[in-house]
């Protein structure tokens, strides 16, 4: 009943029409605005059904999850067979940046299947709280890995651009099949991977195949004009320059996007505000709460909760109140722990609960400006 009052109050509010004073951009900023309120009423009333949406989620797409990782897995080695055998075959600098790109991404391919049957395979005596956290440690080798190997490519597309033109074979139409039969067939892929890229493992191959494709298309283009146009010869090797700034740039943003998951980055504000609904509607004994954080633990949160409930209320009361907020909070999609905690008053400074993180120097307090300056003079006549 409160549900549906609540769902129904608010949605008559936000989706009524707004007559703008002006037209156009504000129009569509208002809009924006009423369809955010919207999703945020949404993910407040939706919040208690998310743990059964995962379970139902993990049952239905699981399968295809690791049939995006496995096939992605394959066609990455048949990738570095065909592009290996373009360049060799060719000589062009362009195919042999997409074929040592081609070789990390088989790399890279192995360690998140490692990582990804290491996440699923929790060890409870030497891992407590699972090895969720190992998939995430994985995106960063990944990115690494395709980050040295671009520098690499770099650097030797500069020697060939220092030493000046050279005589490169022919290109012949089988190479040019076997890579176009590559991209269509990443393009494939990363069809499917878009589709499931909300799981971590199939979103960082879903963005490998976006650039394998770019990669790809771009090298051979700069190969083959380059190969038959000699006075457009450094084209190649500036067309290996470009796909190895193209491959630096998208991993070594997305390696620093997933650092700052490892070092606790905190939650955006509408997730906390999301939290602080579940808490403040979860009992009514609940008087008020104290402190809401949340923060990057891998790819999701740990959550922390302080709530304050009367004095007067039983150890049993306050306890069931608590555990069973706790595990309302670690229903939410992305949350990973919960902890909750009680007190009978929040007119303490949450700064004393937990060792000092950084240490607090009191600033000294100056005079104004104007009398420092009056005292200078002051100083200065006087002597």
């Amino acid at each position: 009943m409160l549900k549906g009052y609540i769902r129904d109050t608010f949605q008559n509010k936000f989706t009524q029409q707004v007559v703008p004073t002006r037209a156009g951009r504000k129009q569509r900023k208002v809009k924006k605005y009423y369809n955010r309120q919207n999703a945020l009423i949404d993910a407040y009333l939706g919040s208690g059904e998310e743990e059964q949406f995962e379970i139902d989620d993990a049952l239905k797409n699981g399968g295809k999850v690791k049939f995006a990782v496995n096939a992605s897995f394959l066609c990455n080695f048949g990738l570095f067979v065909i592009q290996m055998y373009a360049a060799v075959s060719t000589g062009s600098l362009s195919l042999f940046a997409t074929a040592a790109d081609a070789f990390m991404d088989l790399v890279s391919s192995i360690i998140m299947l490692i990582t990804s049957r290491l996440a699923a395979k929790p060890n409870i005596q030497k891992f407590p709280v699972g090895r969720k956290r190992v998939e995430t440690v994985g995106i960063i080798l990944f990115c690494a890995l395709m980050t040295t190997v671009s520098v690499q490519l770099i650097i030797e597309s500069v020697r060939s651009l220092v030493r000046g033109p050279h005589e490169s074979e022919a290109l012949h139409i089988i190479p040019i099949v076997f890579v176009c039969v590559a991209i269509f067939a990443k393009g494939c892929l990363f069809v499917y991977c878009f589709i499931l890229r909300r799981y971590p493992a199939a979103g960082i191959f879903m963005i490998d195949h976006r650039n394998d494709i770019a990669v790809n298309i771009f090298g051979l283009i700069m190969s083959i004009v380059g190969s038959r146009y000699n006075v457009v010869w450094f084209l190649d090797p500036t067309g290996a320059i470009c796909i190895a700034c193209l491959i630096l740039y998208s991993w070594a943003s997305t390696a620093f996007e997933h650092m700052w998951y490892l070092v606790g980055k905190s939650a955006p504000q509408d997730f906390l505000n999301k939290m602080v609904y579940v808490s403040v509607t979860h009992d009514k004994r609940i008087l008020k709460i104290d402190t809401v954080r949340a923060y990057h633990a891998g790819d999701k949160y740990y959550a922390e909760v302080d709530i304050i409930m009367d004095r007067k209320e039983t150890l049993e009361v306050t306890h069931d109140v608590s555990e069973t907020l706790q595990r309302k909070l670690e229903g939410l999609g992305d949350v990973e722990r919960a902890f909750v905690h009680v007190d009978y008053e929040d007119s303490h400074s949450i700064a004393t609960e937990h060792k000092a993180l950084y240490e607090v120097k009191v600033k000294e307090v100056k005079e104004p400006f104007v009398k420092r300056i009056q005292q200078k003079f002051k100083s200065k006549s006087s002597e």
